[in-house]
């Protein structure tokens, strides 16, 4: 019996909207999904059984955190990752590429310092003890099966807008050698008996060429899934939909695609699923609702122009009795007030952050319900247009 499988049940007719369940060994996934990330094993401010609450189908942690603190040592005491955090659910995990090849660049205070990339790998410094590590295919590979994900993603560098084209075009080059032996320790692993489902990850920015030769290689070699990778699709939503052009229409049936890191909100939902992607993770999700962008229904008055949230912390709420959404049926919804979640968030109460965050990701979970049944009824195009026009 196999422990991975992929099946579409159903087609939008006008679009490459599907919905389809993927089958993992910790569950069923149904498509389309969002996945919360759990950075650190926890999704912020959130347990398990609020994940649950609020329809969570699947967690994605991050390899490069994991791997620095708590360390390999503790997460493999704990039987993986999913243990550790009681989470009972479908989990995938990233490849840790993205922090050693990206957001170094960005400044951030608890991110890799890079010291070197070339074929080999990513050679970098600890944020919390100035450590060399290097990261190569195999160890991320390596460090995925220890924390013990249903779904692991191949080791690649990914590539930003601005990026010079030079550089650029090595680190597409890069990332195809990089999966190939990401391909190759995955598939050692499976003859011990460790399976993992691996997917490779399409890279090409906007370049429709690099694109198709990436998500052919990717095919050719077998993986079990596809991931979208690169600034491009955490970008605005016409951005990402003009990368995601570049290969929705050569896409295979029989292999889950997933958007790593899809930005945009509602907007970037529904481009993105429109052109084929099945899962989608984004932090901004619940990164914006600890800074009080609240998401609301075209019921609500949200729209393109508002993109769909409102800021809770404005003073315009101080004394509004309403709940954060008239037609939301999430634990905030059914017994707050917009003017009582206002109060915590501008009095930095934590309550706050947590009765925010709930809101913000059953409302998109609750979106892929509806945008699964919409496919399924034959309806999605309506449903798209109700919401974005």
């Amino acid at each position: 019996m196999s422990l991975f499988s992929f099946k579409v049940v159903d087609k939008d007719l006008k679009t490459k909207a599907r919905a389809g369940v993927i089958k993992t060994p910790h569950g069923i996934i149904k498509t389309p999904a969002f996945s919360p990330v759990a950075t650190r094993a926890s999704v912020r401010t959130l347990s398990p059984e609020d994940l649950k609450d609020v329809k969570t189908q699947v967690v994605l942690a991050n390899t490069y955190h994991l791997y620095l603190k708590p360390g390999l040592e503790v997460i493999e005491k704990f039987g993986g990752f999913a243990n550790f955090m009681k989470w009972e659910g479908p989990t995938i995990t990233d490849s840790g590429g993205y922090q050693v090849s990206f957001l170094w660049s960005k400044g951030e205070e608890d991110e890799a310092k890079v010291v070197k990339i070339d074929d080999k790998g990513a050679l970098f410094k600890s944020y919390l003890d100035g450590s060399l590590h290097l990261l190569t295919p195999e160890k991320s590979i390596e460090i995925q099966r220890i924390l013990g994900a249903d779904i692991i993603m191949a080791l690649d560098e990914p590539q930003s807008l601005n990026m010079p084209k030079k550089l650029a075009k090595e680190a597409f080059l890069r990332t195809l050698k990089w999966e190939e032996r990401s391909f190759f320790a995955w598939q050692k692993l499976n003859k011990k008996g460790e399976f993992q489902a691996l997917y490779g990850i399409v890279q090409g920015d906007l370049d429709k060429n690099l694109r198709r030769q990436s998500l052919d290689f990717v095919l050719s070699l077998g993986f079990c899934g596809i991931a979208i990778g690169g600034e491009a699709i955490g970008s605005d939503p016409k951005i990402t939909s003009e990368a995601l052009n570049t290969i929705s229409d050569i896409l295979p049936d029989e292999k889950p695609v997933h958007a790593l890191g899809l930005g945009g909100g509602p907007e970037g939902i529904f481009e993105a699923i429109a052109r084929g992607i099945d899962t989608f993770d984004n932090t901004g999700i619940t990164r914006m609702a600890r800074t009080g962008l609240l998401f609301i229904h075209p019921e609500d008055g949200g729209k393109r122009l508002n993109k769909f949230r409102l800021d809770i912390k404005k003073s315009t709420f101080k004394s509004d009795e309403k709940p954060l959404s008239n037609v939301c049926n999430c634990y905030s919804c059914l017994n707050f007030s917009r003017a009582y979640i206002h109060h915590l968030l501008t009095s930095g109460e934590i309550l706050g952050l947590r009765l925010a965050t709930i809101h913000n990701v059953f409302f998109v979970n609750n979106l892929m319900n509806q945008i699964r049944d919409s496919i399924i009824n034959g309806d999605f195009v309506d449903l798209k247009k109700k919401w974005l026009g």
